[in-house]
């Protein structure tokens, strides 16, 4: 979340922050690949995101959102979409993350949006994960 939230700001190529951030944060193997995984596919299919973000969330345009309330959306559509996170693992993370680090309407609009994501693509019902 952190990178995909920096590169925004800083207007950088996530997969660049990745090297740097590994380096200080010593992330074992496992970790490292995982986070470079998501970050690859998050940074190759951010306009795409962007765009479903749009559609899921009209009263909130992309580009007027809190970038860290982007940032995990991107994260959460990738991991649903990559369909190797259950989508309720991928919706309660994006909700918990929101819950710690951003606004208080943030995570309700996250789990809506999200739930309506899945619920378009005929998956599995969602739990409300709001509690």
């Amino acid at each position: 979340m952190r990178l995909i939230y920096e590169a925004d700001m800083a207007q950088r190529p996530p997969v660049e922050l990745l090297g740097i951030r590994e380096r200080e944060l010593s992330l074992d193997a496992e970790t490292s690949a995982y986070a470079r995984t998501l970050v690859e596919a998050v940074s190759t299919s951010r306009d795409d995101l962007d765009a479903v973000i749009g559609r899921l969330t009209p009263a909130w345009p992309v580009d007027q959102m809190a970038r860290l309330d982007v940032a995990i959306m991107r994260i959460a559509l990738t991991e649903i979409d990559a369909d190797e996170t259950p989508v309720a693992v991928a919706i309660n993370e994006a909700v918990e993350l929101a819950k710690r680090y951003c606004a208080a309407g943030a995570a309700p609009m996250i789990n809506g949006a999200l739930g309506s994501y899945v619920r378009q693509g005929a998956a599995a019902p969602v739990p409300d994960h709001q509690g």
